[in-house]
Order: C-alpha cells, then structure tokens, then sequence
C-alpha cells in the first residue's frame, strides 16, 4: 500500500495556500494618497479616491479601500476629502523674467503715473552710483488718460540714474533721458524694422521704445550676474510650486539659463519639470543644439530642450499686433511684423530637419494668418503630417474667422492663456472694433473645430497662478465677477476643458502625454492637490482655492505654509 497520491495532494494543498497568501500580501509603495477627490483627466477613469506611488510612478488608482488592500507604504496620507489634479502644467511663461520681476520695482496694477512716479523716486533714492532701476508691469490702459508715457514723467523724480521700466506685456520699454543719453538715443535715430520709437509732434524720442527697437536699450543694460539669474531663476520656481505647478514651458531660455537649469538639476535643486523653448533670436543657442540635437527628459525628467521661439508679431496692449485691417483706435497703423514669411519658412524647415518644434508668437490676425500659411508650406513641401510635429502658435489672440478651422486642418497647436482675456476685455474691443472682435480669444470655436488648447500665463505678464487660468477659462469674468454672464461667454471652456487645458494638453504640447498629463498607472507620479472641488464648487470660489501640497516625481515639494523645498 502506497501513501504517494496523499503526499501529491498535501504538497498542491501547500502551493495552493503559498500562491493565495502571496497573491494577496499587499505590494511595497513609497506613498499612499487616501480619502480625496481624484480627477484622473483619464477618460477611461475619471474619478477615484486614492493612489498608490512606488518612487516616480503611480502605480494604483482606486478607492481608498482597494488601495489599503493591494498596497503599503512608510509614507500615508490622509486628504480628508481634498482635490488631487493631475500635476498642474503652465505651458507658456518665462521663468528667469517671472524671476527679475520679483527682484525688481513692482509696477503691477498702477492706477497713474503719480503712483509710479514715488516707486521710482523711492527707488532711485536707494540706489548706489552708476546702478539703474528697474521695473516691470506698467499698463497705461489702466491710467484715466491712456496716452504712452514720456521720459519727462520718470525725469522728473530720477534725477542721474538710468530707469528702464518694462510694459506688463514685455513688448514696450519706457526709459528716461538718462537711458537715452547712455544708448545715445536722439532725433535723428531711426525706427529699427519691426520696431517703433514712439515720438513726439517734433520727431523728438518720447521715452517709449517698442519691439525691435528695445534692442538698442537692452544693449547698454547692465547684465545680470550668474548668481543673480540663479537668484531669479530659484524665486520663480519658488513661485510656480507654491502655486501648484509641476511643470512649466520655459519660452525663450538662452545657453545661461539652460547652464544654470543643469547645474540646479545636479544639485537636487529643481523642483520641478522645465520644458525649455530656445530663444529664436539668439544665434548661439539655436545654432548649437541644432548641432547636437535636443536633450530629452534629463535628470528624471526634470529638463528637456526641444523647441524654439520665434515672433511674428508685437502685443495688442501696445499696438504692435499685426493686424490684416488698421486697429479701430489708431487708423493707419496694422501693426508690426517681426519676421517675414521666407524667413519664417526657413526656420520652420530647419527645426523639422533637425527635430525640433518650433513656437511662434502671433496675437494679430495678419501675423495667426502669416504662420498658418508658412507651416502648411512647409509641411506640404515635405510631404509630412503636421499634427506629428505638433508645431504652436503662441498667443493665437486675433485670430479671422476662416483660419479657425485651419489650426487643426494644417495641424498646428494654439497655445492660449485664458488669463490675457480677461485682462485685456476693458479695451480690446476698441483695438479691434465689434467685427474682428468675434474671433478674439476665440476657445470654444477652436475646439469645436478640434484643436486642444493647452493652457499657460505668460508670466509675468500675467499671475502664474494656474487657478486663476482655469477661472477666467470658465467664465470670461474678472476677479469681481464682472460682466455677469462673462464676456463673449461663448467662447467659455467647460470645467472639464479647462483642465485638460492645464494638464493632458499642455503634456502634449510637449510630447509627454505618454508619461504625464494624467492620473493613470505607469505616469510619473505629478499631482496638485487643493483644497476645494475646483470641478463643482461655486464659481467665484475659484480663483481663491488654497494649493494644498505639489508632488513632482513622487516628492512632496511644497506643502501649504511652507517655503518650496528641495526635492
């Protein structure tokens, strides 16, 4: 008699009981998120209660009590019903000027040239010998008398040292006489080609200098030190991570800037992802990684380098928008172009050749119009799918009728910032008159006609809070709420839009849709969390919800109350 069969049975028993424990002990993770609202930006899943992180990835999202079930982790925590967004993405800003604008005079939301006479004059009190003031954010829209300002008014409280102050929209300086002297700036200096002195009945130089004629005053400014663009650099990110960013797209970063990105990277010291976009205008930058080819997804993910900027045009602000019609409160000027369609085919030739996108800034309906056509020549001429090269139009503010539909047929990416609507909607109207005014801004008709719009802020031009984005994508209304129903709320961007607009678009605006952009297992394990349902609280309450904490890569770099920390 043999006991053999019993063993067999005994030993399948055992195996069958291993195989049940094992499959059900629950998985190493480095962080648990439990009992908030998830908004995935996953259509496949679109809401959930908790994740699970191992490292940089996600890889859980469910209920709280699946996660709890399937994973274990040293670090829990417990939301108590709060928001997690998948990791907020600006995707147009300027990091190192978002910098120097908090190091320098803040004229941000000045009612008159009296309350910006005292800055300076204060300012100027302070300085050494032979140093300047600087200032960013005049906006002469917001004066009772809307003119340009002179050299005279800053003259008048600057005494011997140089003030050089930059428009909110960073396409228009106005300078003393003091800076002028120095450029040595007179009568008979002319107005550059895609730029403009603005001057007086005499043609004498008022003090104002717009696009392409900044350059002969930026020249004798005194450059910043390293350190001093490191400085800048680190309280810009300082800034976006407070504000729930986890990614930002860097639009016109020179050799330094990048130097400076690499050597933080090394350090530990980015604390977030930086999409960085060459500055078109600087010969050394381009030429040079046109050369060795882009850089993709260093340190984690943190830095990559694989677009350039270009501009087609100025701002609207400042009439330097390249209009196909005069603007309807200056007859007889169209605007300025700052690059001329050859050359504009060229560029977008050379990037594609070498595996770069190409951005260019276009707010005028002559400029939107002058690149469409430029990037559907180039493509056909190469027998290539625009969509794949995701080519963008910064900006896209003015745009007719007829070319709408032509961003997604070409194939081409508006890359919008909901915020200049609602700054520019006191005046814009009167730049562009009633009927041109139909295609401003214009959200819902783009993505009606298939486009995605990823979302940024253009600071400093604007708040990079990415909040206030999302507010004014919902409802054209400024901060008070005003006009009720919002302003051509027509083109308002659903809640859902808007998101997307922040996170999946601006991904992939930037090639990333693969591993970020969304909550989803596998992604890198980027999230915002807030402290309101930004998808159904009250409206008004959103410009006001509190970022709770900002996770990069599975690191927690900013918690509310807290400075941003190393990651």
């Amino acid at each position: 008699m043999t006991r053999k069969p019993a063993y067999g049975i005994l030993f399948l028993a055992l195996l069958a009981g291993a195989y049940f424990l094992f499959r059900n002990r629950p998985e190493e993770a480095s962080m648990l998120l439990l009992n908030g609202i998830v908004y995935t930006a996953n259509e496949g899943q679109p809401r959930a209660e908790a994740i699970a992180i191992l490292g940089d990835r996600i890889v859980g999202i469910g209920t709280t009590r699946e996660i709890e079930s399937l994973f274990r982790a040293p670090n829990v925590i417990d939301l108590k019903g709060k928001t997690v967004l998948p990791g907020l993405v600006d995707a147009h800003l300027h990091v190192e000027e978002t910098g120097i604008s908090l190091m320098n005079v803040d004229l941000t939301g000045r009612n008159s040239i009296k309350e910006i006479q005292g800055l300076i004059a204060a300012a100027a009190g302070k300085n050494s010998a032979g140093g300047w003031v600087r200032g960013w954010g005049w906006d002469q829209n917001r004066w009772e008398k809307k003119s340009m300002p002179r050299h005279e008014d800053l003259d008048a409280v600057s005494g011997a040292t140089p003030v050089y102050l930059v428009r909110i929209d960073g396409h228009a300086v106005w300078v003393n006489a003091k800076v002028m002297e120095i450029a040595g700036i007179t009568k008979m200096t002319r107005d550059p080609e895609g730029g403009k002195i603005i001057r007086d009945g005499g043609g004498n130089p008022t003090g104002v200098f717009i696009d392409n004629a900044i350059q002969s005053l930026a020249a004798v400014l005194p450059s910043p030190s390293e350190s001093e663009r490191t400085e800048a650099i680190r309280r810009a990110m300082a800034l976006f991570v407070k504000d729930g960013l986890t990614e930002v797209h860097d639009m016109g970063a020179d050799l330094g800037t990048i130097a400076i990105y690499k050597k933080l990277a090394e350090e530990g010291q980015l604390p977030l992802r930086i999409y960085v976009v060459l500055d078109g205008g600087n010969r050394d930058a381009v030429e040079q990684y046109l050369k060795t080819g882009a850089e993709v997804d260093l340190y984690g993910g943190r830095l990559t380098v694989r677009s350039i900027k270009l501009y087609a045009d100025g701002a609207l602000g400042s009439r330097g928008a390249a209009l196909l019609e005069p603007y309807g409160d200056d007859p007889g000027n169209r605007g300025l172009t700052l690059i001329s369609s050859g050359d504009l085919r060229d560029a977008a030739d050379r990037a594609l050749s070498h595996g770069f996108q190409l951005c260019v800034h276009s707010i005028g309906d002559r400029a939107n119009t002058m690149v469409l056509d430029a990037f559907d020549s180039v493509y056909k001429m190469k027998h290539m799918n625009g969509l794949e090269k995701r080519f963008r139009v910064e900006h896209a503010q003015i745009i007719r009728p007829s070319d709408i539909v032509r961003f997604k047929q070409v194939g081409v990416i508006p890359s919008m910032q909901p915020v200049h609507c609602t700054s520019d909607m006191p005046w814009a109207e009167e730049r562009v008159g009633p009927v041109r005014i139909a295609g401003a801004y214009a959200w819902r008709s783009l993505i009606d006609a298939g486009s995605i719009i990823p979302g940024g802020s253009d600071s400093p031009v604007e708040d990079a809070n990415p909040l206030r984005g999302f507010y004014a994508a919902v409802s054209r209304q400024d901060l008070a709420g005003k006009p009720d129903s919002g302003w051509y709320p027509r083109e308002r961007m659903t809640r859902s839009e808007a998101l997307k607009s922040f996170t999946v678009w601006g991904a992939h605006a930037a090639f990333q849709e693969g591993v970020k952009g969304s909550v989803e297992k596998g992604k890198w394990a980027d999230l915002t969390v807030i402290s309101e349902d930004i998808m159904n609280c009250e409206l008004r309450k959103i410009p006001d919800i509190r970022v709770e904490m900002t996770v990069v890569g599975g690191q927690v770099v900013r918690l509310s109350g807290e400075e941003a920390r190393k990651p």
